[in-house]
């Protein structure tokens, strides 16, 4: 299975990054799409960047979590979240707020999407805060709550931390980090692998690859994923 990654931007300059982004899913033709920074605009837009994306995509199956406000530096708060692009069925999703720390800036979601293919696929969509030590505790919530239910999901999206495997002992027993395979840059800016997938050790890690600049402020992260056994 192909698994994409990619913080949207909002709807900063989304004219010129549409059609790079619907020719990028074109060409990688992903069984799904996780989705970071979906917003809804309505001075911009009666639809969010997902529901935009899907209307010339045509991925069967759409799944949005756009339920958090967030405050703006100009103009008032806005409505912003989630979303995953799957060709498989979705059976089932769940998105559960993130614990807010009193000087975090933002407000924080997990997103678990399960698709039905061959096997029965669960993934955790995230967006961490913007700071270290909040996104390591965001992380670290949503590990906990997975090894409370017992389960393990394939976790990506933007972590917004660099050099993640640092904490490798968070996870170590169960999952591979990407960064951990191979060395990249997903946020130019910085120069920074602030974007990862989360792999159960269930699963082969076949691939990494990185987008090309243009389609967002971060390089889309595909990668392709087989059980074992």
């Amino acid at each position: 299975m192909k698994i994409v990654s990619l913080n949207l931007r909002g709807f900063f300059d989304w004219e010129a990054r549409m059609p790079l982004i619907l020719r990028y899913l074109e060409r990688e033709q992903p069984e799904v799409v996780l989705l970071q920074e979906v917003v809804y605009l309505p001075e911009v837009s009666p639809f969010s960047q997902l529901d935009l994306l899907n209307q010339a995509a045509g991925f069967p199956h759409l799944h949005s979590s756009i339920s958090r406000l967030q405050t703006a530096t100009q103009g008032g708060p806005y409505r912003e979240g989630l979303g995953v692009l799957s060709r498989l069925p979705v059976t089932g999703s769940e998105t559960l707020v993130l614990l807010h720390e009193e000087n975090d800036p933002h407000n924080r979601l997990v997103q678990f999407v399960d698709v039905a293919g061959d096997a029965l696929w669960k993934f955790a969509n995230v967006h961490l805060s913007v700071r270290d030590d909040y996104a390591l505790h965001h992380l670290q919530e949503v590990l906990g709550i997975l090894k409370s239910r017992g389960e393990k999901r394939i976790i990506g999206g933007d972590f917004n931390m660099n050099h993640l495997e640092r904490h490798a002992h968070l996870w170590r027993d169960d999952y591979i980090l990407t960064t951990e395979i191979e060395h990249y840059v997903s946020f130019a800016a910085s120069r920074q692998a602030n974007d990862y997938f989360l792999v159960p050790k269930e699963y082969a890690l076949r691939s990494i690859e990185l987008s090309e600049d243009g389609l967002s402020d971060h390089r889309a992260l595909a990668v392709e994923v087989l059980p074992i056994g």
